[in-house]
């Protein structure tokens, strides 16, 4: 598997008992792993017994950071370095209200180097792959071509595609990945329809995309294809922590898919692993036990 995460973080949760605005907050826990979608992705596929190549930049302490903890996961990493640091995210867990607030840090730009030597690095890790997942934003210096470039390239040497994203990806979508994976606030986003059930059948109509998987935090989360609609109920969990947990539910519903899974039932385990990460403090981190055991409690529907 091939996970390509080009905005990658270095990722801070702070926990706190209470978190007032305007205030000093002590944090009683800090816990820090590499953050961003892709990574997320493939720290989950790891869980799961199927470590990927993870294509990625990183620059500066923060990316020896991130390389050091891939390197002690035992995670393949394809990386280019980049004379822009790679960005720190900071995940404020306020155990008192149960509000969760992400602080973002802007991303530094890439260099045309930069990203020829990414789409090289790409092209010769495809051979290898059984699959391929494209996640989240493109950093400064990255055009909407190159998630398509790589969609294009993995379709013809026959590999599925999973796109788990929203932002300038619509180039990536008409170039046909197996999967579009988004949220349902995403999904609305893309395509302008407030009902989500329009939401997808228009972007089903207007892209060549075999498989849509919509999540939605705690609610039903849904499956379209053209000819099927799924939706899965998920039972109430104390949550601690949610970040990750749709990134654990792409990399699930892909390595399902790969090794011939139904889909639904791919989906349905993905969603148990996400719902097993935010048992966790740290981002898509889950035993395969606590997944195993809420996959009975993803109760599925056919519509």
């Amino acid at each position: 598997m091939l996970s390509v995460c080009l905005n990658p973080a270095w990722q801070k949760t702070l926990l706190f008992d209470g978190v007032r605005l305007g205030s000093v907050n002590r944090a009683r826990e800090l816990h820090q792993c590499g953050g961003g979608k892709g990574v997320n992705l493939a720290r989950a596929l790891g869980i799961l017994g199927a470590p990927p190549h993870l294509a990625l930049f990183e620059g500066g302490p923060t990316g020896d950071l991130l390389q050091a903890e891939l390197a002690e996961l035992g995670t393949t990493v394809v990386s280019v370095r980049t004379q822009a640091q790679t960005r720190t995210c900071t995940t404020v867990v306020d155990h008192g209200t149960g509000q969760v607030t992400e602080l973002i840090e802007p991303s530094g730009s890439i260099l045309p180097d930069e990203l020829a030597a990414m789409g090289q690095e790409i092209r010769q890790a495809l051979p290898q792959a059984a699959g391929v997942a494209i996640c989240g934003t493109l950093p400064p210096g990255v055009p909407d071509s190159f998630y398509a470039d790589i969609v294009r390239a993995a379709r013809a040497a026959g590999l599925p595609v999973l796109l788990d994203g929203y932002r300038d990806v619509r180039p990536a979508l008409r170039e046909g990945p197996t999967i579009l994976k988004i949220n349902a606030a995403e999904l609305r986003h893309l395509t302008g329809r407030a009902n989500l059930e329009d939401a997808a059948l228009e972007c089903l109509a207007q892209y060549p995309v075999q498989f849509l998987a919509i999540t939605d935090g705690p609610r039903p989360a849904s499956l379209f294809t053209r000819q099927h609609t799924w939706q899965f109920q998920q039972p109430e969990l104390p949550v601690r922590n949610a970040i990750g947990a749709g990134d654990c539910a792409s990399g699930a519903f892909l390595l399902g898919m790969v090794r011939g899974a139904a889909p639904a039932d791919a989906f349905r385990y993905a969603l148990a692993a996400a719902n097993a990460s935010c048992l966790t403090d740290t981002p898509a981190t889950f035993e395969p036990a606590t997944a195993d055991a809420l996959l009975d409690r993803i109760l599925v529907e056919r519509r």
